[in-house]
């Protein structure tokens, strides 16, 4: 039998043993300083890490490249689909190389902001940003060092800005700038992350996320970027700006994925607002059948501390009860001081919480999909979710080419387990991303249609089905037409 079945089955075997709870939420981590090392890197795996982020905001490109090396090594190793997702840095605003490296700015101060590399006089900041006074307004805040400095436009100045401080604090060299109240023009795909984005698709990354997105035309710029290159890489719009909340539902119509950066959010808007901004989010990917993570401080304790919060727990809980795709560790693991131990603990709250859900019974739900988009697909995708619940299937076995069936069965969130089989390795990898989904390449998938009468003796064979057991199968008849899926079969062993 071919290897790569072989090691797929076992993994998915391993998993759905008894005293093994299968994750349906995922778990991205970010892989930095703290996590690089191929020992630290096996045992993230191991303790549950669905797929690793590479945060292109640092490292060069030998560092991420030795990474995605690494990362693939030892997802051959285990027997295990572990996505990689390119994070590009985007166009973060900053500002220039202050004099002593620093300013002690008072409240009630005026400021001239400009265009510029580096400070020449007091009272003067640079910015790395030409269109200061076309893309603000007078009372327009300025957000500075994450939100610790707050300013005002006061005056436009041929090409300057005056701002006058509301609060008094140190400003430091190359410290990010927001401007959460101005709709800015620059592009959300920077020269630097083209390079970051050729450099992905040369080296078989499975996703990317678009920084700094604030209208659907951000995405569309990139995807046309990565068509012309051949190639049909996922893009994820990174939810980090108050004008992309406006336009979320343009924005998630184009995206293959949202995230939901809360950190800039936080800065953009108001604190207080996030939670809001995070439920339209949710509500955005699950009306147009694409993943959705929920990022930033989730186990930010842990990033010096052994245990987390109560609250931080509260989160990662309430993460899974919304029923998002994916739940991600950012410095914690990146730079923090127990990566493993913090994807451990994330690991074993989401077992925890959804655990407590499977008792409550069926998770089937209806996502919001709007009647002129409902096609074929999508009652075939019903049609498996319901017919699995009223049966109670062992799994929903999805034969699929693109992988964009699992997806939208995913969306469904049943309670049974979903397994899809593809030909394509890219497929595979992607599918790490989606919610409830385990994936198995299978080359022969072009080559004969009795796969669809092999596949419950196959899954017998390691296991995973015993006799009387149900599966649900959905394929594209026939296969070898690679035709979208317009077939549903219910087969008892």
């Amino acid at each position: 039998m071919n290897q790569t079945i072989t090691s797929n089955l076992e993994s998915i075997r391993q998993e759905r043993d008894p005293m093994i709870t299968k994750r349906a939420c995922k778990i991205v981590a970010t892989i930095g300083p703290s996590s690089n090392d191929p020992e630290i890197l096996e045992r993230l795996i191991l303790a549950g890490m669905n797929i690793a982020r590479l945060n292109f905001s640092h490292g060069d490109h030998a560092f991420h490249a030795k990474n995605i090396e690494t990362i693939r090594q030892l997802s051959s190793k285990l027997g295990k689909n572990v996505g990689i997702l390119l994070d590009l840095q985007g166009p973060k605003i900053r500002c220039g190389r202050l004099i002593g490296n620093s300013n002690i700015i008072k409240k009630g101060k005026q400021y001239n902001l400009f265009f510029g590399v580096e400070q020449e006089k007091e009272g003067f900041i640079p910015i790395d940003y030409k269109n200061l006074a076309a893309d603000t307004e007078v009372g327009h805040r300025v957000l500075m060092d994450d939100g610790l400095l707050i300013f005002r436009v006061t005056a436009k100045r041929d090409k300057e800005i005056i701002i006058e401080a509301c609060n008094s604090a140190i400003l430091k060299n190359r410290k990010g700038i927001n401007f959460p109240d101005s709709h800015i023009s620059q592009p959300a795909l920077t020269e630097k992350d083209t390079k970051d984005l050729l450099f992905g698709l040369s080296h078989g990354v499975d996703a990317i996320a678009l920084s700094f997105v604030q209208r659907a035309a951000d995405i569309k710029q990139c995807r046309k970027i990565i068509n012309v290159l051949g190639s049909d890489l996922p893009i994820i719009a990174k939810i980090e700006k108050v004008s992309a909340i406006e336009d979320i539902d343009a924005i998630a119509k184009e995206s293959d994925g949202l995230m939901v950066a809360r950190g800039d959010l936080g800065i953009e808007g108001s604190v207080e607002k996030v939670p809001a901004y995070q439920e339209k989010i949710i509500a955005a990917a699950e009306k147009h059948a694409i993943p959705v993570i929920i990022a930033t401080q989730m186990l930010e304790s842990m990033t010096s501390n052994p245990q987390p919060t109560l609250a931080e727990i509260t989160d990662v809980a309430n993460g899974v009860l919304d029923q998002t795709d994916c739940v991600m560790l950012s410095g914690e693991v990146a730079a923090g001081d127990y990566p493993v131990e913090c994807v451990e603990k994330m690991a074993s709250i989401i077992d925890t919480v959804e655990v407590w859900t499977h008792k409550k019974g069926a998770r089937y739900r209806h996502p919001h999909i709007e009647v002129e988009d409902w096609q074929a697909h999508t009652s075939i995708a019903k049609a498996a979710c319901e017919a699995a619940d009223s049966l109670k299937a062992k799994y929903i076995v999805c034969l699929t080419l693109t992988g964009s069936i699992a997806y939208l069965i995913s969306k469904w969130r049943p309670s049974t387990p979903i397994i899809a089989i593809s030909p394509r390795y890219d497929v595979i990898k992607r599918l790490s991303f989606c919610w409830g989904v385990s994936a198995i390449q299978n080359p022969l998938f072009y080559n004969t249609d009795t796969l669809l009468e092999d596949i419950p003796e196959l899954l017998k064979n390691y296991n995973l089905l015993e006799k009387n057991d149900t599966i649900i199968i959905t394929a594209g008849i026939p296969l070898k037409g690679m035709c979208s899926t317009n077939m549903i079969k219910i087969h008892t062993v």
